[in-house]
């Protein structure tokens, strides 16, 4: 049997939520979209929690498949490779996805440890039965803007089996790449 996946998506209600939400349906069974402080969004959890950690566990604890993963309002996955990226390690505990960043390109950087901080954005699936008993993040005054790494190092120091995918898997920000252009002759 083929494992399900979630993809959990906190919002403030950027422009760019729909997009994010389009492309997140084409990799998951399940897309649920956490609203924080923003009772004018279309979503499925309305939360008041000011810390997107804290807002990605709220997303975990209704999640209804095998496995979760995370992206952020503004990136946008590749449905293809991020599929391929996780279905082959049952037995991970998670999978962190390679992104190519608009400013910085793809991370992590080749030769580079996949584990270090500036390499990790926080598009990885996780088992959400550890999910749920290792919350991304306990609550204040603990939230940081480096949750998603602190999140994976804690993973590393309980020795969970932790895959780094090969295949970039998202997009940050596609809007701000400055993408090759094509010209014919």
């Amino acid at each position: 049997m083929t494992a399900t996946l979630s993809i959990v998506i906190p919002t403030t209600g950027r422009d760019t939520l729909e997009r994010a939400v389009a492309h997140a349906s084409a990799c998951a069974d399940e897309v649920i979209v956490v609203a924080d402080g923003a009772p004018h969004v279309n979503a499925d959890l309305h939360v008041d929690l000011g810390a997107p950690g804290l807002v990605r566990n709220a997303g975990v604890a209704i999640a209804r498949t095998d496995w979760v993963g995370f992206c952020d309002d503004d990136d946008v996955l590749i449905p293809d490779a991020y599929r391929q990226n996780w279905e082959p390690h049952p037995a991970a505990d998670m999978v962190i996805h390679p992104m190519f960043h608009p400013e910085l390109g793809p991370l992590p950087r080749p030769g580079s440890d996949p584990i270090a901080h500036g390499n990790i954005g926080i598009s990885f699936t996780v088992k959400r039965r550890l999910a749920v008993a290792e919350p991304m993040l306990p609550g204040p005054p603990l939230c940081a803007s480096i949750e998603d790494y602190e999140y994976v190092r804690r993973f590393v120091d309980a020795k969970r089996i932790i895959v780094m995918a090969q295949r970039i898997a998202y997009i940050v920000r596609p809007e701000e790449h400055r993408w090759p252009s094509s010209t014919a002759t």
